[in-house]
């Protein structure tokens, strides 16, 4: 990549591959920003890395809401200095039947998963192409490449997040800037996502389903926490998207087995 990192942010930073990555991060000296909606979560994190002699900071944020994002940027850097890392990992993954999943879980996925990337590259990007050093690494999923049954809204915002991504390098492949971009693209790993209802905001998007959040046919749902006792470490999903950034690379799959879901034309 770039001159050594020295400053990062990680969104969702508190738990999962977000914990993961920060943690990874900080063992190579950088300074580490976890940010995260969980305040007592982010707090935890904050003290076991600094534990181990890190240099780590937790704020809270919401990556849903744009002013907030904005806010992360202007307090990280007086924290931290230019961050020279961004990694877009804030994610959450309901499920149920297509066709059933309510307007609200929809508008709710698509906020945190996909619109939690976009206004993380609007409040970080700028002052990295102005620096001309730095990298993005944006969590999407191999459900980014490959759909599932019971994850419609999941998927869909995975795939957008791939797409972002690309549009992201070849943007700034035209700008001659040295800024970079990875898209992690983990399958099955250890974290909290089966959880995500505890970051369901009923005042935004009024009372969460009747059935949860999980896959909605208990089929899909049974499949699913069948997998999950199979998950991948966390840590080895970080040092997946940590060896891509070091050699330059877009793509990080931690399963090779799906590089074929890759379109020829996309890859490098």
């Amino acid at each position: 990549m770039t001159p050594r990192a020295r400053s990062a942010v990680v969104t969702g930073g508190a738990s999962g591959i977000g914990l993961a990555l920060a943690r990874r991060l900080a063992g190579r000296g950088i300074a580490v920003v976890i940010a995260d909606r969980d305040d007592a979560a982010a707090r935890s994190a904050v003290l076991d890395l600094r534990a181990d002699g890190a240099n780590a900071h937790g704020i809270v944020c919401d990556v849903t809401d744009s002013d907030d994002v904005s806010a992360l940027a202007e307090r990280a850097t007086s924290l931290v200095g230019d961050v020279d890392v961004l990694v877009n990992n804030a994610g959450v993954g309901p499920g149920g039947v297509t066709w059933e999943m309510s307007p609200a879980v929809w508008r709710w996925t698509l906020d945190v998963n996909l619109w939690g990337v976009v206004n993380g590259i609007h409040a970080f990007v700028p002052g990295m192409v102005d620096r001309d050093r730095g990298w993005v690494i944006n969590v999407s999923s191999v459900a980014g490449l490959r759909a599932g049954a019971g994850m419609g809204a999941y998927a869909a915002s995975k795939h957008a997040v791939v797409g972002l991504s690309q549009s992201l390098h070849l943007d700034l492949g035209l700008a001659r800037s040295a800024v970079g971009v990875t898209v992690l693209c983990p399958g099955f790993t250890a974290t909290r996502m089966n959880e995500s209802g505890r970051a369901w905001d009923v005042r935004r998007y009024g009372p969460p389903p009747a059935g949860g959040l999980l896959p909605g046919h208990p089929a899909t749902r049974e499949r699913f926490l069948a997998r999950m006792e199979d998950a991948a470490d966390p840590m080895a999903v970080a040092d997946v998207a940590l060896n891509a950034m070091d050699a330059g690379r877009f793509w990080a799959l931690p399963d090779r087995t799906f590089e074929n879901e890759i379109p020829e034309a996309l890859r490098r």
